[in-house]
């Protein structure tokens, strides 16, 4: 044999025994216990303290907005896709609420080809004027209220029944003359609707109005809504409110996305808010902050509010025209 091919054959022969070396020498125990990996992996990763803890685990200190999410059409979303792993949490910190919430939630919402049209998706440079998605949308629970598909109220039987049951703390012409309850001349009809029905099944309370919706019929909500958005809600001056109009101006602009600049919002299932009782205003804010009303996206906005905060918006809603209704 010639020399050159000895000495290959004698290299080729120590690399192959070299591989057997290192593989015997490099190989774990373990290895193909179970498969084709080290059978005391399943050991040491069933060891590790799990880095999601999934939504259950918010449960117990955040029970009131697990509720709201696990209620509404985020529920598929667990809570740590928006706020991060839980695993040190809560003995190594808050974890973080997303502030770039117009960033985060077109992950998912902005309008796509390729997306079913089941999912809903927004354009971004025709939606929401900039602002951020939380100032619209309770992440929580993000699905807006929506409008009553159609209003088919009498305004002759609404006024009848108006005058029976009603008047008597809003007023003959839906101007109350308590400033702890809200005149309703000129209100949208579609909000009357939804809020009424609220009233009249349990999802909204209130000692007063709970037992006067639950006496009325699908019917009679609808020609009461119908009456009241018809009046003028122009009424006299009312006494100046103890809040910082000039302050509740500067506040306002985190509510105009749903009540406008002035307290006309575009959206009739919502409120129009100007020239309401200024201390109707205060109290149902306050009543919001304290969770004795329930609105997952009112619940939001006001948790950061002080007192002084509410009086202020509350004097400069107030102090705006209502506009004229139709």
């Amino acid at each position: 044999m010639r020399t050159h091919v000895f000495r290959l054959l004698v290299l080729l022969g120590a690399g192959f025994a070299a591989a057997l070396v290192a593989k015997w020498y490099f190989t774990a125990e373990s290895f193909y216990e179970f498969g084709h990996y080290r059978g005391r992996s399943v050991a040491e990763i069933a060891a590790h303290e799990p880095v999601y803890k999934t939504s259950a685990y918010c449960q117990a200190c955040h029970g009131e907005r697990h509720a709201q999410w696990s209620a509404a059409n985020h529920k598929t979303v667990a809570c740590e896709v928006c706020h991060g792993p839980a695993q040190k949490h809560p003995q190594e910190g808050k974890l973080p609420i997303p502030a770039d919430t117009r960033r985060l939630c077109t992950l998912c919402h902005e309008h796509m080809a390729e997306r079913p049209r089941t999912q809903p998706q927004i354009d971004l440079a025709q939606h929401g004027a900039g602002q951020q998605c939380a100032a619209c949308h309770n992440p929580h629970a993000p699905k807006l209220a929506g409008v009553v598909p159609a209003l088919s109220g009498d305004l002759a039987a609404g006024k009848k029944r108006h005058a029976e049951s009603c008047a008597g703390c809003h007023g003959a012409e839906g101007i109350s003359p308590n400033d702890t309850w809200p005149n309703l001349a000129g209100q949208n009809a579609t909000y009357l609707v939804r809020i009424l029905g609220a009233y009249r099944s349990g999802a909204q309370t209130d000692v007063m109005m709970s037992p006067v919706a639950q006496a009325l019929s699908e019917a009679e909500i609808q020609n009461l809504a119908a009456y009241y958005a018809g009046l003028s809600c122009k009424s006299a001056v009312c006494a100046k409110a103890p809040g910082d109009g000039a302050a509740g101006k500067v506040l306002a602009k985190n509510c105009a996305a749903c009540h406008g600049e002035t307290g006309i919002g575009s959206n009739p299932a919502w409120p129009d808010i100007a020239a309401q009782k200024a201390v109707y205003l205060a109290n149902t804010l306050k009543a919001f902050r304290a969770g004795l009303r329930k609105d997952p996206m009112m619940a939001g906005v006001v948790r950061g509010l002080s007192d002084a905060d509410i009086a202020n918006l509350a004097a400069y809603y107030a102090a705006q025209s209502c506009g004229k209704k139709s």
